[in-house]
Order: C-alpha cells, then structure tokens, then sequence
C-alpha cells in the first residue's frame, strides 16, 4: 500500500476502527509494508499532518489478514489388508494457507515423506490404491500446492498400506467320530493362522449330508 504526503504516522489496531493509540514506531513514511509473523487479523491506517496548520487527514482502514501455513494431516494413515484387497480410500484434513489448492500423490519405497514418485492422474484431494496383488509394505504421501500469497508447500504424513497373505487354517481337529446315540462327541476344532492387523476372526459352522464343504446348513449360535 502506498500512502502519498508527509509528515504521517502509520497505525494499527486489532478493531476495524480509527484507534490512535497504537502509532508503529518508525512508520513514517508514505510506505509501509506490514509484518506477517503472526496470525490474526490487523487493520491499519495512517494519519497524514501538514505544516501550515491543516487538519490531520487519515487513509482508509486497510485489513491485513495472516493465515497459519498449512498442514495437510492424513485420515487413517496406517492399514492393513489381505493380498488382492483394495485399501480404503486416502484422505487429508487441510487446515491453514489461503488460496486454491491443487494436488500431486506420490508413491514411495521408504517410510518418508520426500524423495517419492508422482502417481501420473493422481490430482485429486483424496487417492484409492485399487488392488494391491503383492504382499508387502507400501507408502504414500501427498504434496498440497495454494496458489495464495507465501503459502509454502503442505506434505501429508506417510499412508503406509501393509499386505498381507489370507489366513489358513493350520489344524482341522475334525476327525470322523462313530458314536452310539446320544453320545457326547469330542469338539471339532480349526486352528487359523494369519495376520490378526486385518481384523479379528469370526467363524459360523454348517452341517451337510453330503462330504462337501459347500451347500450345508448354516448350525445358528
């Protein structure tokens, strides 16, 4: 902003009103480039005095708003799904920065966000993996641009997606028994192994009268 006459004595005030109680010390010039190292809004003005005895004039309110940087903080960043399955989808929360945000996905090798490679089409503010066939660890991130004055560049954490192999069962305890009616039978029992990450086990039996495992009827409880 440039303000035209001297003497003046430039002002600020946290109100949008004249306040002349808050002169900035060594603001006397026709110019005055305001600080952005702290957030909030601030209102100046200047006040214009001439020799000669003419009243003091005064410029309008000018509002000067600094916005904090911003931060691009990922929703749900560690996952863990079994091979062929498809992550949830990545999202940010933005906060901070003025200005409209364009963005880049990036995939990456190592836990960091830095030093990864740009996802061709992944422009938008939230990314799906699609079907993740091997098994292994995989890391993401995603640079947030603002097109708004002095905005730095906003990087998300890590989304780190863990693959892993189906569970199996192990042990199948379920022997062929033949019993006497209204015998006690021993349990039949199935040991499963895998990766407790992608959730907890639930199990329903059946019944069938025919040696398969498919078609039976479900045993309720």
């Amino acid at each position: 902003m440039a303000w035209e006459h001297q003497p003046t004595n430039g002002m600020r005030s946290t109100t949008n009103t004249y306040d002349l109680t808050n002169p900035i010390a060594g603001a006397t010039n026709s110019t005055y480039t305001p600080p952005t190292n702290t957030v909030g809004e601030v209102f100046y003005f200047v006040v214009i005095s001439f020799d000669g005895g003419c009243s003091d004039i005064q410029s309008t309110i000018a509002l000067v708003n600094t916005v904090a940087e911003p931060i691009a903080t990922a929703v749900d960043p560690e996952q863990t799904i079994c091979l062929d399955g498809q992550a949830d989808t990545f999202e940010i929360t933005l906060t901070g920065g003025v200005g409209n945000p364009t963005y880049q996905w990036f995939s990456n090798t190592t836990n960091t966000n830095s030093g990864g490679t740009a996802i061709a089409g992944a422009t938008n503010s939230t990314y799906d993996t699609g079907v993740l066939s091997s098994i292994g660890t995989f890391y993401y991130y995603l640079e947030v641009s603002l097109d708004g004055t002095g905005c730095d560049l906003a990087t998300s954490d890590v989304f780190t997606v863990n693959v892993v192999a189906d569970p199996v069962i192990d042990t199948q305890a379920i022997a062929s028994q033949e019993v006497c009616q209204n015998t006690t039978l021993e349990a039949l029992e199935v040991i499963v192994s895998g990766d407790t990450n992608t959730g907890a086990f639930s199990y329903q039996w059946f019944s069938n009268t025919t040696n398969t495992n498919s078609g039976g009827t479900l045993l309720r409880g």
